[in-house]
């Protein structure tokens, strides 16, 4: 059972068996009011006043160890030093027979989680509530006591706000149970070691969840304020697991989903605040509870609150820091992804962080994905492809670590511009042998384009970004998500039929759009919008390359458009076929001209 001052809830004893009740000079004990893991409350009535009083005692009277006495200690010392209206009172403080106790004010409404149950509140209600405590914190804060565990069950409610569903009346909250206590001006605390972690996971703080009791201040007392509006906001606390480590890794490692993720409604100006009271380096909070009561109390005004909301590269790189990654900067931008410059901090090694938007599929899914690539792993630890270092969930969205290839992608060494066709085939040569290579390990590419080529300082290219094949990889986008630029690499089967399976010959109608294109310095598609190209691959045949390139033979065009055929069973049948016919042009020309046909000879793919 929790502790009844914690709670509020106050059931009643057996009634077929009712308990020797002990007796306590000057006070008449009424009921048994409930009975946590280390007090039992009563409802009592003072001699003398008739002042009606909750009777708080040990659980094990004199038998109770030092650790409960000590908290029983703390819990006196500290709530008689907060003489505030909205902080539970305490009337007197005694022992009897061996046994102490605290007699205090009755407060007989229920606590602010019962109100709750699980009922998001008005916006304007949520933020008033949450300035009235922090005003009583604030002068807790004064007097030089931090509570170590707000959160709606610690909060009573006087009885002229227990409304039921749908009451309106303004809530009086009344904070209780001290009994986890800081007091900052000594080290009287039950729990002073480091590594100690105490308070109730949800709305705890992260450098308490992380026991680290030096760091615990009045910014701790901030965190549960910020835990207790959001669940007002939202109906439910910021981080919430099946068990409590498994909400410990929540408030360590992850940020709370944003309340309007859950409530639309929620005003733009006060998630900013809540948000604020939630982050998790202590400094980054406001600086006091007397601070967030000023900030609710000009959001309540209608005046613009003086907190500004981190930016989406902000909260990235704050996420990535707690994994020892710092984000440098910005590579590219695209519809399906954006690419980060980072370094890998233990070792100072320069890695790519590549970020999936938010709602690209969820965290299952996600992980569904990671435990089917697992046996892909292996498979694809070639020198040829960007290895993916690390896999993992930031805020809401799925992100890949890879190794950093410095020199960029070849879509950005092409730029609009044709290349020399020798260099040309010998680029392609390298990537057909390592299709080749994947094929023959029972993995498809699915996904070969320019800006899938990046270029190693020797410029050998390697390959990244592998349609989802059962691996690590994200499938095709729905149409309406693509660009016009990126559909022009899109094979015609998956125009066709977004689902479909990548097969070789797939890879094949790859390898022959980044020929194309290092022929002729643009795709083989092209068009204003993402409908226009991805008509154009459904059911028009590409220009001829010599048209655009003179420098291209006849015969390398042949083998060019080949690849690109609609119908995949008339392409090339294998990436090996590809790479024989690229070899046999570079043999004719000794590897110093251009590939044409030669007198008298039947050219390679016609």
């Amino acid at each position: 059972m929790s502790d009844p001052l914690a709670t509020g809830h106050w059931p009643a004893p057996a009634e077929d068996a009712p308990p020797d009740r002990p007796t306590v000079p000057g006070y008449e004990l009424l009921d048994e009011l409930g009975r946590g893991g280390m007090g039992v409350v009563y409802k009592a009535r003072q001699v003398g006043s008739g002042r009606v009083v909750a009777l708080k005692l040990i659980r094990d009277g004199a038998l109770a160890g030092p650790q409960a006495r000590a908290r029983f200690r703390i819990e006196a010392e500290a709530a008689a030093r907060v003489r505030h209206p909205n902080v539970v009172q305490i009337h007197e403080v005694g022992e009897h027979a061996g046994q102490p106790y605290l007699a205090m004010e009755f407060v007989g409404g229920g606590s602010l989680d019962q109100h709750l149950a699980g009922r998001p509140q008005p916006a304007p209600a949520a933020a008033e509530l949450v300035r009235t405590l922090a005003l009583a914190v604030a002068h807790a804060h004064e007097q030089k006591i931090v509570h170590r565990d707000l959160k709606p069950a610690n909060i009573l409610l006087a009885n002229d706000s227990a409304g039921g569903e749908g009451a309106t009346a303004p809530l009086h909250p009344k904070i209780t149970d001290f009994g986890l206590a800081k007091r900052l001006d000594t080290e009287s605390t039950a729990w002073t070691r480091d590594g100690a972690v105490v308070g109730t996971p949800n709305y705890m703080a992260p450098e308490q969840a992380a026991g680290r009791v030096q760091d615990v201040g009045p910014a701790t007392d901030v965190y549960a304020l910020g835990a207790t509006l959001y669940e007002l906001l939202t109906g439910r606390p910021p981080f919430r697991a099946d068990t409590w480590d498994q909400t410990i890794r929540q408030v360590l490692h992850d940020e709370p989903t944003p309340p309007t993720r859950a409530r639309p409604d929620v005003p733009r100006d006060l998630e900013t605040v809540c948000l604020k009271c939630l982050e998790k380096e202590p400094a980054r909070r406001y600086a006091g509870a007397g601070e967030l009561a000023d900030e609710l109390a000009r959001f309540l005004a209608g005046r613009p609150v003086a907190a500004v909301p981190p930016s989406a590269t902000e909260r990235l790189a704050r996420l990535a820091v707690r994994d020892d990654y710092r984000i440098v900067g910005e590579i590219g931008r695209g519809p399906r992804s954006t690419v980060y410059h980072a370094l890998y901090e233990p070792l100072k090694q320069p890695v790519a962080v590549k970020v999936f938007p938010a709602g690209t599929c969820t965290r299952d899914e996600w992980d569904a994905r990671l435990r089917r690539g697992a046996d892909l792993r292996a498979v694809l630890a070639h020198p040829h492809v960007v290895p993916v270092h690390r896999a993992g969930w930031w805020d809401g969205a799925p992100y890949l670590i890879t190794e950093l290839v410095a020199h960029g992608s070849l879509a950005a060494a092409i730029a609009g511009r044709p290349h020399p066709v020798i260099p040309a085939l010998h680029l392609v040569g390298q990537l057909a042998e390592l299709v080749g290579y994947l094929h023959r390990q029972g993995v498809v590419h699915g996904n070969l384009k320019p800006s899938n080529v990046l270029l190693a300082a020797d410029g050998i290219p390697r390959v990244a970004d592998f349609r989802l094949t059962g691996g690590l990889f994200q499938s095709a986008l729905p149409a309406d998500d693509r660009d016009p630029a990126g559909c022009g690499y899109l094979a015609p089967e998956f125009v066709h039929d977004p689902a479909a399976e990548p097969r070789p010959f797939t890879d094949v109608y790859g390898l022959g759009t980044i020929l194309y294109e290092l022929l002729t310095g643009r795709p083989p598609f092209a068009g204003a919008t993402a409908g226009d190209v991805l008509e154009q691959v459904r059911s028009q045949d590409s220009v001829p390359p010599s048209s655009l390139n003179p420098e291209v033979a006849p015969a390398l065009e042949a083998v060019c458009l080949r690849c690109l055929r609609k119908d995949p069973w008339r392409r090339h049948t294998r990436a090996y076929d590809v790479l024989t016919r690229l070899r046999h042009f570079i043999d004719d020309q000794g590897g110093r001209g251009v590939p044409g046909r030669r007198p008298g000879r039947r050219p390679p793919g016609a």
